[in-house]
């Protein structure tokens, strides 16, 4: 090669590498000695800058840099009726808004093409030693890109544009039937076509990264020690559901370089509907006692109270006193019942991830709604509207639940009361 001096050692590393390789595939154990000369002269000829930069610029726009290959929709998507698919390239501005999109994530573009000039892209994707590609210095047309092309005489400007085919945006917007599209309707019958195309550059360095969670050495040996069942400081974690994806078949690299790169297999996250738990309560929308209170789930309560009302007892052998003391349990039996729904509902809203309701009353918010509890210790008003909710909730359940139900005179409501607001602290 010409003029070392000038070179970056990243060009002069590929280019031995690329000697070796030719070197390698074309040289036989058989051959004479003037023949391993002859193919060591040739080599040397082929890569030498003003030979292999001429036919490199020539190839360089058989390769579509782009950071959306149509290629993973449908390996023969490129190339149609009209002509080769616009080459995507994504430019997108990084913001903190919590999306994994382009600009969000700094992935390198991908390339897509004839697979017997990936070694131009290689070329042109060599990091100089200002951490720049070379394609980004002949693009901003630098001493280096400039030096670099000028070992060809007098073609440094044809040089230029035959490596920048790669990146070049298509004059003519073309598109694939076997993309993936959507026809999204706007204005006067017309349409937008909108094709979807998948991110190698995310697909991929999601894949380094499960991977680099799953085969670490430090996860490796973290596996180990919970093996062998010793402590380990960190530990791990594990990624569960993975589906791994082929693209390419056999031929990866007609998909793409990154592709390539990977033999052609990605991971893909869960993507399932979520586990719904079922939820054995009714969320009140407008009114808890009609919604939530089922009174047919107390029963029980009321067969017994009806019981206790409708059947005549010797005075002698059970005592009012002794009938108030099990009416009484009863409507504290309904009770304990009342503040078990309340709590199944509590608990309910504080893990409620959807809109609650707006139609309950105020009282009722407070009563139940986590996000009022310190509402419900400053005063209590509310609360006794509630009691006396609650109050007529039993009465009104009963007549519901029992068929012939005992008229109730105002000694039952205010026992009722009574029993409920000696509850008063269970209900805040």
């Amino acid at each position: 090669m010409e003029d070392r001096n000038v070179i970056d050692p990243a060009i002069t590393k590929f280019f031995t590498e690329r000697k070796e390789a030719w070197l390698k595939k074309n040289l036989k154990s058989d051959m004479e000695q003037w023949e391993i000369l002859e193919k060591e002269h040739e080599c040397e000829a082929n890569f030498t800058l003003a030979n292999w930069l001429p036919d490199a610029a020539k190839r360089a726009g058989q390769i579509s840099i782009a950071s959306h290959p149509c290629t993973f929709s449908h390996p023969s998507a490129r190339k149609n009726k009209n002509g080769y698919v616009s080459s995507i390239i994504a430019h997108c501005d990084s913001r903190a808004d919590g999306f994994v999109r382009s600009g969000n994530l700094n992935v390198k573009l991908d390339a897509l093409g004839n697979a017997a000039a990936l070694d131009v892209y290689k070329f042109l994707t060599l990091i100089m030693g200002d951490a720049n590609t070379l394609l980004e210095h002949i693009e901003q047309e630098t001493t280096l890109a400039r030096s670099l092309l000028d070992q060809v005489n007098g073609d440094y400007q044809a040089l230029r544009k035959g490596f920048l085919k790669m990146v070049e945006p298509d004059e003519e917007l073309i598109t694939s039937s076997k993309i993936k599209q959507v026809y999204f309707p706007v204005d006067e019958g017309e349409y937008h076509l909108l094709s979807l195309l998948t991110h190698s550059g995310h697909l991929f360095e999601l894949r380094k990264r499960l991977d680099n969670l799953r085969f670490a050495e430090e996860v490796k040996t973290a596996r180990a020690c919970k093996k062998a069942n010793q402590y380990h400081v960190d530990g791990y974690r594990e990624i569960y559901g993975l589906t791994t994806i082929g693209f390419g078949g056999t031929k990866p690299q007609n998909i793409s370089v990154l592709n390539n790169q990977n033999a052609g297999k990605a991971h893909l996250l869960a993507s399932v509907p979520p586990t719904l738990s079922n939820r054995n309560i009714r969320l009140p929308k407008q009114e808890f006692f009609k919604e939530t209170l089922n009174p047919w789930s107390a029963k029980s309560i009321f067969t017994a109270f009806h019981q206790l009302l409708s059947t005549s007892y010797d005075k002698s052998v059970l005592p009012n006193r002794n009938l108030r003391t099990a009416r009484d349990n009863l409507f504290q039996a309904y009770m304990d019942h009342v503040i078990q729904a309340m709590w199944q509902v509590r608990l309910c809203l504080k893990d409620y991830k959807g809109d609650v309701s707006s139609e309950l009353n105020l009282e009722q918010k407070k009563w139940l709604y986590p996000e009022h509890e310190d509402l419900r210790l400053e005063s209590d008003e509310w609360l006794e509207v509630i009691i006396r909710q609650i109050s007529r909730s039993f009465i009104q359940s009963y007549q519901k639940v029992i068929a012939k139900p005992v008229s109730l005179a105002d000694e039952e409501l205010l026992a009722i009361e009574k029993i409920v607001a000696n509850n008063k602290e269970g209900l805040r």
